[in-house]
């Protein structure tokens, strides 16, 4: 498989893990790209600003009742802060980064190759985003799941990418109500894990959406960055989802995802409407947890 270009080096086989939401290794070139040095990552930092940084401590439980709360810093001087990670235990996210021109061209162009290797029509690849993390050794990202398809693609440092499985629809059902109050899809309570991959530079992964998983750096410096689109099939459940939590909030007991497929067309296109609207107020989504 050709490492020379720089998005996922997929086949099409990979479309099967698509359709099933299957985790799946890949090789990719975008290691060494002057775009992630650590400098260059600091800047894009202080261009995007403190609304678009999330930060925690590295060291961190797997899982936690307060979403992360607890292990949450102050962005205070955020390329600083950035540039001495291999010391401050530190985790960083960069949110959105399409919003600069530079990585917005650079996310279409990650996902319109791994695209066109699969045989995947880059047209119904929507709600693009791109994240970059970077975080001290022996940082931890909790175990969570997120409602986007991803491509994490690692850049500096070594990591392990842990997996798990839901015990049950009840647990996963009750995992999508606390994502859409507040969790943001992390756990509180550890998944029996079922599969577990080894990240370095040049190395990544397709994280399909609600599938729980997690990560732990090695002893350096992890760079990384994570690339995400939805497409029809996530992109209806997670509309489904979030109608079905509006009218909780009314007293209202609504079917599941998948269980009235007629009523998840009509909460699909309210959703639709309602989402053209709320877009013209608010800013850019943000979700991704790598």
């Amino acid at each position: 498989m050709n490492t020379n270009t720089p998005w996922p080096a997929v086949d099409q086989s990979f479309l099967a893990d698509l359709a099933t939401r299957t985790p799946a290794p890949f090789t990719h070139g975008l290691s060494g790209d002057p775009r992630f040095s650590l400098d260059a990552i600091a800047r894009l930092g202080d261009e995007l600003g403190a609304e678009s940084i999330s930060a925690e401590q590295a060291s961190k439980p797997l899982v936690s009742a307060d979403a992360g709360a607890a292990t949450a810093l102050e962005v205070v001087a955020v390329s600083d802060q950035i540039r001495a990670l291999a010391a401050n235990d530190s985790w960083f996210t960069l949110l959105n980064i399409e919003q600069s021109e530079p990585y917005r061209e650079l996310v279409d162009q990650l996902l319109e190759g791994m695209a066109a290797n699969a045989g995947l029509d880059p047209r119904t690849m929507r709600r693009r985003m791109g994240f970059v993390f970077a975080s001290s050794p022996g940082s931890v990202t909790s175990a969570h799941f997120d409602i986007e398809h991803s491509f994490l693609l690692q850049l500096e440092g070594h990591r392990k990418l842990g997996f798990g499985k839901f015990a049950d629809r009840e647990q996963r059902e009750r995992e999508v109500h606390r994502y859409w109050n507040g969790s943001y899809g992390r756990l509180d309570t550890m998944p029996e894990q079922v599969a577990e991959f080894d990240l370095a530079p040049g190395l990544g992964a397709y994280i399909p959406p609600y599938h729980p998983h997690w990560l732990s750096n090695g002893d350096s410096t992890s760079l990384s960055l994570t690339v995400t689109f939805f497409d029809r099939s996530n992109g209806d459940e997670s509309m489904v989802q979030a109608f079905n939590e509006k009218i909780r909030r009314l007293g209202i007991d609504p079917s599941v995802y998948g269980d009235a497929p007629r009523r998840d067309r009509a909460k699909v296109a309210f959703m639709r409407v309602y989402g053209a609207a709320k877009s013209r107020i608010t800013g850019p989504e943000t979700s991704a947890s790598h």
